[in-house]
């Protein structure tokens, strides 16, 4: 015995039905249950964007990712992304099979500085690499930093002059660390107390290193 959907009408001997509706009812209802406008934070200055826990490059990927965090348990597929719209693909499964609806929404930025970006800002580091000695040796031991801490996502807070050398301020002490002992480099350390962060000391470390 055929089934009519309460809404249209429709009989279930010319259309897919989904429980107690028509699969067009269903997709109109389902569809009206979406956002229309959705946020997205992005970096003002770097221009990455929040996709998942952590912020990246806007490809069509992580635009997805974040554009799917707004949507629940519903999986999202973009189709296509000019300005501020995206067309999308939004699907979910119910009991009797997948419903999937073809949505447009408005993408509304919000400014905000990344992690990154606001560690820059603030000249945030933690270690100093103190370079004493043969200029030459200092300039390329400071190129090789730079493009070692860009490659691993880190980055240098800023060089000052000092005598006979520079003092290089880096943000991850860690890497500072592992970049010294693969170059089989023998430096001084010292280590300064810069604050307490939920019950435990943060030290800021000092390395210190002389090129003949």
């Amino acid at each position: 015995m055929p089934k009519y959907c309460p809404t249209c009408g429709n009989s279930s001997e010319k259309s897919r039905f989904f429980g107690n509706f028509c699969e067009s009812c269903t997709k109109e209802k389902f569809s009206k249950g979406l956002p229309l406008i959705i946020s997205i934070s992005r970096c003002k200055r770097c221009g990455k964007i929040k996709a998942g826990g952590s912020y990246a490059d806007p490809t069509t990927r992580n635009l997805e990712i974040a554009i799917g965090q707004q949507f629940g348990k519903n999986r999202v597929y973009l189709i296509e992304y000019e300005g501020s719209r995206a067309k999308l693909e939004v699907s979910f499964d119910t009991d009797h099979g997948t419903i999937a609806a073809n949505h447009e929404v408005e993408i509304a930025y919000k400014k905000v500085l990344c992690e990154m970006c606001y560690k820059k800002a603030c000249n945030y580091h933690e270690a100093v690499i103190q370079l004493r000695g043969n200029n030459h040796r200092i300039n390329r031991f400071i190129e090789k930093v730079s493009r070692y801490f860009d490659l691993n996502n880190e980055f240098i807070s800023k060089i000052e002059q000092a005598d006979n050398g520079m003092d290089v301020y880096v943000s991850n002490k860690r890497m500072a660390a592992g970049l010294i002992s693969k170059m089989k480099l023998h430096p001084t350390t010292s280590f300064t107390l810069a604050g307490v962060k939920n019950g435990k000391r943060i030290y800021k470390n000092t390395y210190a290193l002389h090129f003949e």
